[in-house]
Parts: C-alpha cells; sequence; structure tokens
C-alpha cells in the first residue's frame, strides 16, 4: 500500500470509526489493521492452512491483513472491533482507497463480516490491471475465487466477490478480452449472475441476420 492510500485510507475511514458506537477507539481502519498484524502464530497458521511460505512473507505489502477477536452483528454480515470471535482481516480497496475491512472465518472461509458494509471486492486492483490490458487490445484471464481462503492461497493472484450487486457490472464491463475463470460450482454461479439482468435488448431497423453479419464485422475490426 503506497503513501498516498495510506492517507485516503485515514482521511475515508474516519467515517466507519464514526458510524460505530465502539468504532476503532480513535485509530482509523488503516491503523487498526497496522495494530492487529498477523503475527508469527498467525502467520505459521496461514501456510498450515496451505498460504504460500513466499506470500505469507509479504503480506502487510501485497495485502492490508491483520487478526483480532471481533464481536459480529447477529446475522454474521457485520462486526465490531472488540469481541470473542477469532477473524483474519483484509482490506477492501476500490480504485485504490480503502473502503472497509472484511472479517474471515479461517474455520469457514464462506463467513465474511464487514465492517461498514462498502466492502464488494477483494482484489479489485486485479480487476483494473484485466481493464487496462483489454484496453491495449490484450487478452487476459481474472480468476475469480469461491472464498477468501482460496485466494491467498493463490497468492492474491485473482479476486473474492463480497457483493455481486457491486461486482457483475464491472465484470460485465471487462469485454470479450478478459476471461473470467473459476472453480466448476463458481463458474455456474457466476454464469447465472452474469445472464441475470445483464445486457439490454437492442432495437433498430436492422433484420436480425444483418444485425448479426454487422456485429461480426465489428468483431473482426477489434
Amino acid at each position: 500500500m503506497g503513501a498516498v492510500q495510506k492517507m485516503q485510507a485515514a482521511v475515508l475511514g474516519r467515517r466507519m470509526v464514526e458510524d460505530s458506537p465502539s468504532g476503532f477507539a480513535g485509530a482509523d481502519p488503516y491503523q487498526f489493521l497496522l495494530a492487529n498484524g498477523v503475527d508469527w502464530r498467525g502467520c505459521q497458521r496461514l501456510m498450515a492452512l496451505g498460504v504460500p511460505g513466499r506470500f505469507v512473507a509479504t503480506l502487510g505489502a501485497q495485502v492490508a491483513i491483520g487478526q483480532a477477536r471481533v464481536c459480529l452483528s447477529r446475522d454474521g454480515a457485520r462486526w465490531d472491533p472488540v469481541g470473542p470471535d477469532a477473524r483474519l482481516l483484509l482490506a477492501c480497496f476500490d480504485a485504490g482507497v480503502m473502503v472497509d475491512i472484511a472479517a474471515v472465518s479461517t474455520a469457514h472461509s464462506d463467513q465474511v463480516a464487514l465492517r461498514s458494509g462498502d466492502g464488494w471486492c477483494l482484489g479489485e486492483h486485479r480487476i483494473e490491471d484485466a481493464e487496462r490490458a483489454a484496453m491495449a487490445g490484450r487478452r487476459v484471464r481474472l480468476r475469480v475465487f469461491d472464498d477468501a481462503l482460496q485466494w491467498l492461497r493463490a497468492s492474491g493472484e485473482g479476486i473474492v466477490v463480497l457483493d455481486w450487486a457491486a461486482a457483475l457490472p464491472r465484470l460485465r464491463g471487462l469485454g470479450e478480452r478478459v476471461t473470467l475463470e473459476a472453480s466448476p460450482e463458481m463458474a455456474l454461479h457466476l454464469r447465472a449472475k452474469m445472464l441475470r439482468g445483464g445486457l439490454p435488448t437492442v432495437a433498430g431497423p436492422l433484420s436480425d441476420g444483418e444485425a448479426l453479419s454487422l456485429a461480426e464485422k465489428i468483431g473482426r475490426a477489434a
């Protein structure tokens, strides 16, 4: 995380502090992560869970990560900083700005709680990388993982969707030069999500055959 991102996190993170009665003990979310960084025992546990040692050694530089005991809401969707539940903390970014912290259970990695509710993706910068590659005319693959632990085991090389409503417009906008890779189960889920409420119907003076011919010509020119 660069100096500019840290400053943005400190400024924009104040809302996450002020919105909660318990807050972050006066610290912004980035400082909260620093104060609750993963210790050596935590690193050993991550490696035991299959996270590569080389990646664990770079945590904090590549992924803003921490660990804490938190208090989960009744539905498990939100968390407060002080409580009985041990969780792995992962920063959520949007356009390079830290917007939320996800609290992940290492025992049940599909259980994810958000601090503010603004986080929609882990690894969002990978989407930005894919967008830039597609705009440059290159074909690229983007991996969509089932959960945060799978993502960490792959050294963060891809994304984890936390909020499909927010993620789908970004994923649809990547275009045909980007291939989304996923597990068989996630691939089925992803296809269904992408098709539902997706692209609008285009009405015009062309017949279906003429429209198809035009689309093929445009595709060859792209």
